[in-house]
């Protein structure tokens, strides 16, 4: 079980630490993903469960700590654990009288009102995780993004990039490769290509098909600028609008120089009334947890490769979209910047 002690990032983060916790648990679920298969297990994630009854198994106080996913651990090497792969993100109600509420009890109150309650077992959504390509603009460019899977080599590789993995601090403002951009996006977005190393090529998430994936590229060579739509069953990059956003991302992230000195900025998105609609109040949970784990995978894919990664969890949320060309029901999740440290 995967849980959280709310408060303790309400002090830097403050009401936007909802946010952030459950996008630093999504990195979590991706070590958790990539390292199970390596020791001959299985991660199931189960992420619709009754709230305050787990809670109890684990002995928490509610008022300070909240469960936010299960993962069971199957033993590939037992065929009685050989589980079939089964869709567990459940829905919530969805609360539209909202109370005023106190100053410093909003965290305690955002999870409560996503719990399941025990009384009303909710009914089971038809989903998919496949990867769907939303959007295909007329008369865009489309860049292929096909290419040669990382080769890990041998599982102490990935062992080592956990150690050494962390966020960057200062990017040089030198340009990636085409090459290395798609060797991210591989990594990250086409599990089915690593099989033969040993990596699960159909992971658990959430809901991945809720979750849209825009780049917005300042500096890769053989790669006009601009940003562009990633399209993960055509595997191509297209292309929305042209122009070096530099300037713009550095406001966008709050002027932080990690998004000016970037490469390459991506951005996960989701539309939310239609996550809503699946899952209730707490689509808000899935889809955090899996834009984080996709975050870790291009974090780890990044440090192997000797480049450099830093998720952004705070942003201007409504202007990015006028300033990139990102369709406008897509709300913006969390930003990872990519570029060489």
């Amino acid at each position: 079980m995967v849980t959280a002690v709310f408060f303790r990032s309400a002090w830097r983060y403050e009401d936007r630490a909802y946010r952030r916790i459950f996008l630093d648990t999504g990195h979590l679920l991706g070590n958790i993903e990539l390292a199970c298969p390596l020791n001959h297990y299985r991660a199931h994630l189960i992420g619709g469960f009754v709230d305050q009854g787990m809670n109890q198994l684990l002995y928490l106080d509610e008022d300070q700590e909240g469960t936010l996913a299960v993962v069971p651990l199957a033993e590939l090497l037992n065929v009685q654990q050989n589980l079939p792969l089964v869709h567990t993100a459940l829905p919530s109600g969805v609360d539209t009288d909202y109370p005023k509420i106190p100053d410093g009890e909003l965290l305690q109150y955002f999870h409560q009102a996503t719990q399941i309650q025990a009384a009303s077992p909710p009914a089971i959504v038809p989903s998919s995780n496949d990867q769907v390509d939303k959007y295909n603009f007329p008369f865009c460019l489309k860049v292929p993004t096909a290419t040669t899977p990382i080769s890990w080599n041998q599982p102490n590789n990935l062992k080592q990039t956990f150690l050494k993995r962390r966020s960057t601090r200062r990017y040089t403002g030198e340009p990636l490769t085409l090459e290395e951009l798609q060797a991210l996006l591989d990594f990250t977005y086409q599990p089915q290509h690593y099989i033969e190393q040993g990596f699960d090529g159909s992971p658990d998430y959430f809901d991945l098909s809720l979750i849209e994936t825009f780049v917005a590229v300042s500096s890769v060579t053989g790669l006009e600028e601009g940003c562009y739509y990633y399209a993960p069953k055509a595997q191509e990059l297209r292309q929305i609008r042209f122009k070096n956003f530099r300037r713009e991302l550095h406001y966008l992230c709050l002027q932080q120089d990690l998004g000016r000195d970037a490469a390459a900025v991506v951005f996960h998105t989701a539309d939310l009334q239609n996550a809503v609609s699946h899952y209730g109040d707490r689509a808000y949970r899935y889809l955090h947890m899996d834009a984080g784990h996709l975050g870790q995978k291009l974090n780890l894919a990044a440090i192997y490769l000797n480049l450099g990664a830093s998720g952004i969890g705070g942003f201007f949320d409504d202007y990015v979209n006028e300033v990139l060309g990102i369709p406008t029901d897509e709300a913006v999740l969390y930003i990872t910047t990519l570029g060489r440290p």
